[in-house]
Order: structure tokens, then sequence, then C-alpha cells
């Protein structure tokens, strides 16, 4: 009896710091499950934000006068998704690198491309191509996320003359399109004389320099990622990553940025 006494303790002694290893092997386990779930439902959340945006953003460039949609000289009316070949030329060339202000989105950066659809020998194919809208993106470890996206659009030549189309999105989410943006927002408030001064808040990853002659805000450690912005820029280069306070004035149609 003594000795089937002395075997349970020990059992009892051997068998507690293995239930207690396994509880915090499971506990784990189930935090590393939840952490992944929550970083899965987050993703998804992040590709539903960037779909809407691009939905958006492809509409309005569709269906708004000031952007590419034609308006009936006859009718002074728009119709959905119908599109001018002459707007078309026009953003192409003047808006070979940037986005044009209709459609500008201060959260993302992108770019659009149309193609137009012929017929040829019984068969569809892809006829000539219209392209516009920013040609450099976040390209630093802060870039999160991207998307592509299109709806189909008819364009317009003539009254005898139209042609269906795609017009499609490149739309990018990156630290440098939030900053750009901030700074756009700005531009905005003080063109329209709402402000002459004001701060921002940001958080960069990475050096931050203004380039004068590009009109372009880039990231140091990268010459190929940039951003260009709104306003003409006194831009104090940031050397280091990390969260700023920006004090911003406008001086002479000139933004004044300061860390």
């Amino acid at each position: 009896m003594k000795m089937k006494g002395q075997m349970k303790g020990q059992m009892s002694y051997i068998i507690k710091p293995i239930s207690l290893v396994m509880t915090i092997v499971l506990l784990l386990i189930l935090y590393s499950s939840v952490q992944s779930f929550g970083t899965r439902e987050r993703q998804a959340q992040e590709g539903l934000d960037l779909a809407s945006d691009a939905t958006n953003i492809l509409l309005v460039l569709a269906n708004s006068e000031d952007c590419l949609a034609y308006r009936s000289a006859i009718t002074s009316g728009l119709y959905a998704n119908i599109v001018d070949v002459t707007k078309l030329d026009d953003f192409a060339s003047r808006y070979a690198s940037e986005e044009p202000e209709c459609a500008r989105s201060l959260d993302f950066g992108w770019r659009a491309t149309v193609t137009e659809f012929k017929r040829s020998e019984g068969l569809t194919v892809d006829g000539k191509n219209w392209s516009f809208g920013a040609n450099q993106f976040s390209r630093d470890a802060a870039f999160r996320n991207s998307l592509d996206f299109s709806i189909p659009i008819a364009i317009r030549y003539s009254d005898r003359l139209t042609r269906a189309g795609n017009i499609q999105i490149h739309l990018v989410d990156g630290e440098l399109e939030k900053i750009s943006g901030v700074l756009d927002l700005y531009c905005q408030f003080f063109k329209n004389n709402r402000l002459t001064q004001g701060n921002a808040q940001i958080k960069t990853s990475y050096p931050l320099k203004y380039n004068a002659d590009t009109g372009q805000l880039c990231s140091v450690s990268n010459p190929a990622s940039c951003r260009k912005v709104w306003c003409p820029m006194n831009f104090e280069e940031i050397k280091t990553g990390g969260e700023y306070i920006l004090k911003i004035n406008y001086v002479d149609g000139v933004m004044v940025v300061k860390s």
C-alpha cells in the first residue's frame, strides 16, 4: 500500500508539470489562431476598402463631366459609362505622370489605362490604349497593398462611331501616398483661402525629401519611390523615420513645411 501511495505521488509530481506545459502550448496555439484570424480579417477588410475606392474612382472618371464623361451637345445630357475620346487624348497628354484633380484620392495613388476593343474577322481584339495617372508609387517596406480593377465603358468618337472599351485602374495603398495626401489636403485649403497655416501629424518609416525640379516628395532611401504633390513646397528634409508634427505655412503660393 505504501508503494502504491508513493507511485501515485510520483505520477502526480510528473503529470502536473506536463499538464501545465500542455495547457501553455494549447493557449499559444489558440492565441496564434486568433492572431492569424485577426490578420486575415484585417487584410480582407483592407481589400474591400481598396476595391470600394477603386470602383468609386472608376465611376467618377467614366461619369463625371469634369473627367471623361461625354455630354451631348443636343440634349445636354450625360450617358452612363460613355467617355469622350477627345478627353481621353487630353488626359493622356496632361496627366501622364499624375492623377487628374477630378478623381484625385487623398489616401491612395493610382494609374488608369483605357483599352479600346475592335472587331477583326469576327474576333474582338485590343485597339488603341490611353494611360494616365501616377507613374511612381511607394516601393519601400512601408508599401502595404495594391489592387487592379476594371469596368466596361463605351468610347465615343462621333455621332456615328462608338466603340466598346475597358478602363482599368492600378490602385496603390502606401505610406508615401498617405503622407502626400495630407500635404495635398492642406494645399487645397490654402488655395481656397480656408487656411494660411496648420499642423499635420504624419508617420514615416524612412527619410523624406522634396525634389523641387519634379515637384515630387521622395523616399531618400529609394529614389524610385516618389509621389507628386499639388503645391510647390519648401520642404525641410526628414532625416529619419518616425512620427512627426509638420508645421505648414503658405507663403506666396508655396507651402513651407517644417518638422
